[in-house]
């Protein structure tokens, strides 16, 4: 079990995002997520925990793999901080399988696109989810603090929300529905998604991934 300490912006510019931080990190890697949330009833839900299964696939490579994870806020207050356990797992539907059959089931899901970059032992990654593109940085208190700011951010602008939570309020401001399930609403909008990536981190593998 580790501490999960984060910093989460909303970014409005996803080319001038990805340009800075091509300047002062190393990119990792680019993929598509499903992540699928069990509960038993509400009792995950009530305890502001979540447990997640997750299907990623690397948009460079096509390989796919499946993580699951606990987690469940130790504060939102400021800065973050979570209680998490995560582990990889073989196959994403024997996965689903084993939770169905011990009495949990899919309450919640959403798809993103996670572009992930590693800077002095911090984790930074760049989500677009339907909704929106949000940074994430992920590490020490004092590191990530400093590189929000060196990237221009302002802390009190920090997201402390989970994604599904911005979501919702995002539907609610606008008087839209809110879905259990956030997903590209078809195949054009996920490759619209996709190309944003074409001209800038897939120009940056061929240069210094040969």
């Amino acid at each position: 079990m580790v501490d999960e300490i984060e910093l989460k912006f909303e970014i409005e510019n996803y080319r001038e995002m990805v340009e800075e931080l091509l300047k002062i990190s190393d990119f990792q890697s680019s993929a598509y997520e499903l992540t699928v949330m069990y509960d038993q009833g509400k009792k995950l839900f009530d305890l502001d925990a979540r447990l997640r299964l997750r299907k990623i696939l690397d948009l460079k490579t096509n390989e796919e793999t499946t993580e699951i994870s606990y987690k469940k806020p130790k504060t939102r207050e400021g800065i973050k901080v979570e209680e998490e356990y995560e582990t990889m797992v073989e196959r994403f539907d024997e996965m689903e399988k084993i939770l169905k059959n011990i009495g949990f089931s899919s309450v919640s899901s959403y798809e993103r696109i996670r572009d992930t970059f590693n800077f002095d032992n911090v984790k930074i990654t760049l989500d677009s989810f339907p909704f929106g593109d949000y940074l994430e940085i992920e590490g020490e208190k004092e590191k990530i603090k400093k590189l929000a700011k060196d990237l221009d951010f302002d802390l009190s602008e920090n997201i402390t929300k989970s994604c599904d939570d911005i979501y919702a309020d995002i539907c609610n401001k606008e008087g839209r529905k809110v879905s259990n399930h956030i997903k590209f609403e078809s195949k054009n909008n996920f490759e619209k998604e996709k190309s944003k990536r074409d001209n800038f981190i897939n120009n940056y593998c061929k240069k210094y991934r040969k």
